[in-house]
């Protein structure tokens, strides 16, 4: 009913918020468990990826208004591979830091929110208006199950496999993702052309308006704004 092509973006939008979610359960354990930090880098660790959620949310949402979304998605993905690989390289050389984990934090929820942001606007164009409120349902079901199950997940996966595999298998999930979105067939229509501040604020307001504070409020907020509208 929904089609192949939306399966396929389903599959790498499942495989992508799994990979965030897990991500952002890792990165703490590696600084408390690999680098000695105390509570207040932690807290310092998590309060900057939420941030930047807040603060790059609407700006981002504007400008992926008006881009292709595949290539979006795929570099999204891409960056998230490398910016999480870098940590386990960090590490066999020595040389991981908490300066750079704040860093592959803050860069990770940055392409989890453009991906986000892209991955509703682009479902809209995959998906028929009648058949919407259930694709929304399942992309909203993902997102749950991703954000509730993840943290403990990247903890489970640090006890058993260590902090270094962990996050390679993290980098592979997003690289997994990008191949899932290569695989969509269907043409992507043009993306629509610039507009005045009335069409801005319609369209992209509710990217950043969701409060949860997490990594994935930019995900779970444009998915919500693109098929709400059934036009």
């Amino acid at each position: 009913m929904l089609g192949q092509d939306f399966r396929r973006l389903w599959g790498a939008y499942a495989v992508s918020a799994a990979g965030s979610a897990v991500g952002m359960g890792a990165l703490p354990l590696v600084a408390l468990l690999v680098l000695g930090s105390s509570a207040f880098q932690v807290s310092v660790l998590a309060a900057l990826s939420a941030v930047a959620s807040g603060v790059i949310a609407l700006p981002l949402g504007v400008r992926i208004e008006h881009q292709y979304k595949r290539p979006v998605m795929i570099t999204a993905d891409l960056a998230r591979c490398v910016v999480l690989a870098s940590v386990p390289v960090a590490m066999a050389f020595g040389g991981l830091t908490f300066t750079q984990l704040c860093i592959v934090g803050v860069l990770q929820t940055a392409a989890s929110v453009a991906f986000g942001a892209a991955s509703g606007a682009h479902l809209k164009a995959l998906v028929r208006p009648e058949h919407r409120l259930r694709a929304n349902s399942l992309f909203e079901t993902t997102n749950w199950i991703s954000v509730s199950a993840g943290p403990p997940v990247g903890g489970l996966l640090i006890g058993a496999l260590g902090a270094a595999a962990t996050m390679v298998v993290d980098a592979l999930s997003f690289l997994g993702s990008a191949l899932g979105i290569r695989r969509i067939r269907q043409p992507e229509p043009a993306p629509p052309a610039h507009a005045g501040t009335s069409h801005l604020g319609r369209d992209t307001l509710p990217v950043g308006s969701s409060s949860c504070g997490t990594q994935d409020c930019g995900r779970c907020s444009s998915t919500r704004c693109s098929l709400a509208d059934p036009s």
